[in-house]
């Protein structure tokens, strides 16, 4: 009896432990291509600069394991309609997704995602956030909800 116990107690904690040493690795593999994305992050500053037409320093880059983020600050279509800041969202999500093509630190981006704020200090304001997500065939396609 105390033979079945044990085992039963034995194959609870294997079952229950397991998912936890796989996500802490998957948690420290995340951290460490985050790190590695980071030194990328001018290059796709340059990048979304070069597609809206703006400075480089009015555009932020962020990223996940999962996600890159472009923040454009102070846009001068903050004042337009949604359909031109979802075209120029669209080329700057095209010209970032070129320059991470091929590379092993970006393989697991899934979305691209851009944002337009209003920052007049160091408060911002959001005017618009645009979602392209990763199609099966590699390319990343505006979401529509």
């Amino acid at each position: 009896m105390n033979n079945k116990l044990a085992v039963t107690a034995l194959v609870t904690f294997v079952t229950v432990s397991t998912p936890l040493v796989i996500r802490g690795a998957d948690i420290a593999s995340d951290t460490e291509l985050v790190k590695r994305q980071a030194a990328v992050h001018r290059t796709l500053q340059e990048a979304a600069a070069a597609a809206a037409g703006d400075k480089k320093s009015g555009i932020e880059v962020k990223s996940t394991a999962h996600q890159i983020t472009i923040t454009v600050v102070n846009s001068k279509l903050n004042d337009g309609v949604t359909a031109e800041r979802t075209a120029e969202a669209s080329t700057i999500a095209s010209a970032c997704a070129k320059a991470i093509a091929g590379s092993s630190e970006f393989a697991t981006i899934v979305i691209i995602h851009v944002d337009y704020v209003k920052r007049p200090g160091n408060k911002s304001t959001l005017i618009q956030g645009i979602d392209f997500n990763k199609a099966p065939d590699g390319a990343f396609r505006l979401h529509l909800t």
